[in-house]
């Protein structure tokens, strides 16, 4: 009988999920300065377009080397379109489109 239940996520698989929640939130807090609402969900779209990717797997190698791809591909996007973050009385642009939550991001 144990040898037909499924077998669910591990506490590891929670962990990087975590890992790649809150990795795409530091990319949402890093796109603040960009002064084009539109760049910004372009570029927004395209970050999580990576992570909803991942929305169905289990396999911990291919989460863990999605994170490490989705982590040098954010650094190094920021250094070619400046955003060092915000420096004092900077304004933040609004977001165009969709908003959806981080929770929408993976099961």
């Amino acid at each position: 009988m144990l040898a037909t239940m499924r077998k669910g996520p591990s506490l590891q698989h929670f962990i990087v999920r975590a890992e790649l929640i809150q990795a795409y939130r530091s990319a949402v807090r890093a796109t603040r300065p960009l002064p084009d609402p539109s760049t910004r969900r372009e570029t927004l779209d395209f970050l999580r377009a990576d992570i909803e990717r991942l929305k169905g797997e289990y396999d911990l190698n291919k989460l863990k080397s999605n994170l490490s791809h989705f982590n040098r591909t954010l650094k190094q996007m920021l250094p070619s379109i400046g955003l060092n973050g915000l420096s004092e009385g900077e304004r933040t642009s609004r977001l165009i489109g969709q908003k959806r939550s981080a929770k929408d991001l993976l099961p």
